[in-house]
């Protein structure tokens, strides 16, 4: 619901400004295992400090989803960036791997809630046709591009937390610039029910479980891996910052791309192309090869995130578009984070770094290639095969 029905021109910029800082808190978590690492801690301890945030956002999600769609949006988004600027000290403060490890679950309770709610208050406007959502993610992109390229440089622990602290700051400050917005349920009382959203949905869900931990590994031990192969950290964030630079593209024409490729094939091709780009990581050494693979992102994450983002808002009925909300924000950035990094730092310290790409790219494509036949197999009886769908 929205409470200020027009929206003049200029205000798109407002939810452009939106989309570029809740991604910058992004990149600063996404570079943080290099400083677990720096503070001697094992490949293991680093996986499973960077998955907390994603087991956290299994309870924050549904909390923190539910009382805004209660309420205007914008309080909720503020309370949660101004919380995450004080906690995220606590992070830095403790050195021994239990206190950090505390200290990780309390910002991630109110941090992880900060991109679906944002995100939820952008689409309300986007949807009705007031200014493109792909340009406005693409903001995003470049946000956490130039952010992650920087934070290879830093060698000041202390000016690499007071940036993620800022950046949470600046997030609550645009809270209060962007229309207030209130959520589907204001002044009802409603339980979240799953079974009605389409089962459709739920195996895009299943495809997000098995092919987005690739993301997740491939992502945050990139830095570790640049430091294994005996190569600069500084190479790390630059090959991290690609990836987002390169989702650009894509952004600009991505409601015309979902519009000739359809949903489901859109998935099909993205993980397969998520599958070549961690191969080819573990295949090539030198480090400008590893940097120009990343730039496959322009179809790897964000084309399954928006494709699938994509069918929430159009083919879901509105009275149950906050779950499926809810559950996509629970799959994205919670079970594949948690299989990603937990997982993968077990593999890691197990088969070591380089060879656990390898995994990754053959588990992603076999997920791809065995979500491609089920939907096959489903819609081969109906008019419409597999191949001619758009939806």
């Amino acid at each position: 619901m929205i409470e200020d029905k027009s929206i003049k021109r200029y205000d798109r910029w407002r939810f452009y400004i939106l989309e570029l800082s809740i991604y910058v808190p992004g990149a600063f978590f996404s570079f943080i295992g290099n400083y677990f690492n720096q503070i001697h801690l094992s490949n293991f301890q680093n996986g499973v400090l960077g998955s907390i945030s994603a087991i956290v956002l299994l309870i924050s999600n549904p909390f923190w989803m539910r009382i805004a769609d209660r309420r205007v949006k914008n309080s909720v988004l503020a309370f949660l960036a101004f919380g995450s600027a004080l906690l995220i000290w606590g992070v830095f403060i403790f050195k021994i791997f239990w206190f950090i490890l505390f200290a990780t679950i309390a910002v991630a309770f109110l941090w992880t809630a900060v991109v679906p709610i944002a995100e939820s208050i952008s689409l309300v406007y986007s949807k009705r046709g007031d200014f493109s959502f792909g340009v406005a993610r693409m903001m995003g992109s470049i946000g956490y591009a130039l952010v992650i390229m920087t934070l290879g440089y830093i060698k000041n622990y202390v000016e690499f937390f007071a940036i993620g602290s800022l950046a949470f700051i600046l997030i609550g400050i645009t809270s209060f610039f962007v229309p207030k917005t209130k959520g589907f349920n204001v002044g009802r009382k409603v339980h979240y029910s799953f079974k009605d959203v389409p089962m459709a949905f739920y195996r895009m869900l299943l495809l997000e479980i098995v092919v987005l931990p690739s993301a997740a590994f491939g992502s945050y031990f990139l830095p570790i891996l640049m430091r294994t192969r005996g190569e600069a950290v500084s190479y790390a964030g630059i090959a991290m910052g690609i990836p987002a630079l390169s989702e650009i593209p894509f952004l600009l024409f991505a409601d015309r791309i979902i519009e000739f490729l359809g949903v489901k094939r859109m998935l099909v091709i993205a993980s397969l192309l998520f599958g070549v780009r961690w191969i080819l990581t573990w295949v090539f050494i030198a480090p400008l090869i590893v940097i120009a693979v990343q730039s496959l992102e322009f179809f790897n994450w964000i084309a399954i995130y928006y494709a699938i983002l994509h069918y929430v808002n159009f083919e879901i009925d509105s009275s149950h578009r906050s779950d499926a909300h809810t559950i996509f924000w629970m799959t994205t950035s919670g079970f594949s984070m948690i299989l990603g990094l937990a997982l993968g730092g077990w593999l890691a310290n197990t088969i070591g770094v380089v060879d656990t790409y390898a995994f990754f790219g053959i588990l992603s494509i076999a997920g791809g290639l065995f979500y491609w036949m089920i939907e096959h197999f489903i819609n081969v009886r109906k008019p419409k095969t597999f191949l001619n769908s758009r939806k």
